[in-house]
């Protein structure tokens, strides 16, 4: 024990992602997206979530929710605003059941951006839904090259647009600007970086995140050649900090933008999936990074009322543990749950942090034999 950590690990955090008055659910509203990211992993096969599976949810949740003290959910796809019908339907069930019942509930969404206006975020902040991950990959046509509709029109301006007519709305939320680095877009960086700090800078409710672009798989992952290394990511990001800092109107009236560089600096470093990246208020909490899929008390609901853990291995036969049932029941198989929750036997750092890379030598799984477990 060191500092109050256990194994590199705050108690508050092991507790949180262990106990029973806790449940985190990732909730893919479809699994079809309107961008076709030239390096996303994703095949977009499976459609818009049912009717039944969103019944069997708000099942589930009236059977949970008066044991517990915090809901969270974690809205993914696919483009999650592709179907806002469904988001706003389970947010506002699960706000108020929760008010019913005195249990906190919060919730956030990965989204590209490009349906976020702010009519809808006062719709979703309504219903507590107040944290956002939204990527840039550069300033303009160098976002555009990457990041587009499926007919080849760019995303860049719809984003910026969005994001600045949001920061003009009064409320509390919390956005974090995901930045790509790679190879094809270090030099443009800078620009973006001035673009944001002139923006957004002086407004906590904006942070930033800087991630190497890297193959997570799909035929998109394939697109990624010599991806920018770990330490690279160190030493670009120190620069690209100051060059936000030195962008903002208070560090051009007064020379001094080295306050301003560390800000988060490499504190969501190990969050290699797009949604593992954390609150400032985890990480305020200290310790090491816990990946969702690790946490035995989160759970995904894939678009068909499939049960997953990771939001990268779709593809992998391991990461299908069970099912939704129609009453809310969850078929869960334990055998192909206990690998993704393993870590939490020895605290092993590497398991916590992305349970997948230590299960990648062994076979993936091709049969499962299930049992019924009540959630």
């Amino acid at each position: 024990m060191d500092n109050g950590l256990i194994g590199g690990f705050s108690p508050h955090q092991i507790v949180g992602a262990v106990t029973n008055r806790r449940f985190e659910l990732i909730l893919l509203p479809t699994e079809k997206c309107n961008l076709r990211c030239t390096y996303c992993y994703e095949d977009f096969a499976i459609g818009r979530m049912s009717d039944e599976t969103q019944s069997a949810i708000e099942q589930l949740l009236a059977r949970r929710v008066p044991d517990l003290q915090h809901l969270n959910f974690s809205w993914f796809g696919g483009e999650p605003l592709v179907a806002k019908d469904v988001v706003l339907r389970l947010s506002r069930f699960a706000a108020e059941l929760c008010k019913r019942h005195g249990v906190r509930f919060s919730g956030g969404l990965t989204t590209n951006a490009v349906q976020l206006t702010p009519e809808l975020m006062v719709h979703l902040l309504d219903c507590n839904q107040n944290f956002f991950q939204i990527t840039l990959d550069g300033w303009g046509a160098t976002h555009d090259a990457v990041r587009k509709y499926a007919n080849g029109r760019g995303s860049f301006d719809a984003i910026w647009r969005n994001l600045r007519a949001i920061k003009a709305l009064e409320r509390e939320f919390e956005i974090v600007l995901r930045v790509h680095v790679r190879r094809e877009n270090i030099a443009d960086l800078d620009e973006l970086m001035r673009q944001v700090g002139e923006e957004f800078s002086g407004d906590e409710r904006f942070r930033l995140d800087f991630q190497h672009l890297r193959d997570l798989g799909g035929t998109g992952g394939k697109t990624i050649q010599r991806p920018v290394t770990m330490s690279e990511l160190f030493e670009l990001e120190t620069h690209f900090r100051r060059v936000f800092a030195e962008a903002t109107p208070r560090a051009r009236q007064n020379g001094d933008a080295q306050s301003s560089v560390s800000m988060e600096a490499f504190a969501t470093r190990l969050s290699s999936e797009s949604a593992g990246s954390r609150r400032s208020e985890e990480m305020a909490e200290g310790g090491g990074y816990i990946c969702y899929a690790a946490k035995p008390n989160s759970l995904l609901v894939r678009a068909d009322g499939r049960l997953a853990k990771c939001t990268v291995a779709f593809d992998d036969d391991r990461n299908t543990i069970g099912k939704i049932n129609p009453d809310g029941t969850l078929t869960i198989d334990n055998e192909k749950l206990a690998p993704w929750v393993r870590g939490f036997i020895d605290l092993d750092a590497g398991s916590l942090a992305c349970p997948l890379q230590s299960m990648h030598l062994v076979a993936p799984r091709t049969r499962a034999t299930a049992s019924q477990q009540n959630a």
